[in-house]
């Protein structure tokens, strides 16, 4: 495992979503409304969407828009259904992240 430097901490600010872009794959690194940092796969494993243009935080979460799968912090999916029922859905791979030295920094595998 190696840790990739991503962006300065202050530059992510709270609901944005930065595409990190890797020949293995996209990760997303997104900032809950409550200030905590996250990064994710970047496709929702539904259809691939690609969360860095078709999601949006929505507090705690991100949300994929194509068809409203919502992911958590540790990658847990679900869909809220009309009546505020949360059905669960396949997860997304989330990876590790950290602050050091004001920048916001990955871990990848080697």
């Amino acid at each position: 495992m190696r840790w990739l430097d991503v962006i300065a901490s202050e530059e992510l600010q709270s609901g944005q979503i930065l595409t990190v872009e890797r020949e293995v794959g996209d990760v997303v690194v997104w900032r809950t409304e409550s200030g905590r940092a996250v990064a994710c796969d970047a496709r929702c494993p539904h259809q691939w969407a690609h969360l860095g243009t078709a999601g949006a935080i929505d507090g705690d979460e991100i949300v994929c828009l194509s068809h409203f799968w919502r992911f958590d912090q540790e990658g847990t999916g679900s869909k809220l259904s009309a009546n505020g029922r949360r059905d669960e859905k396949s997860p997304v791979d989330t990876f590790e992240i950290r602050e050091r030295d004001g920048r916001l920094e990955i871990a990848v595998p080697d």
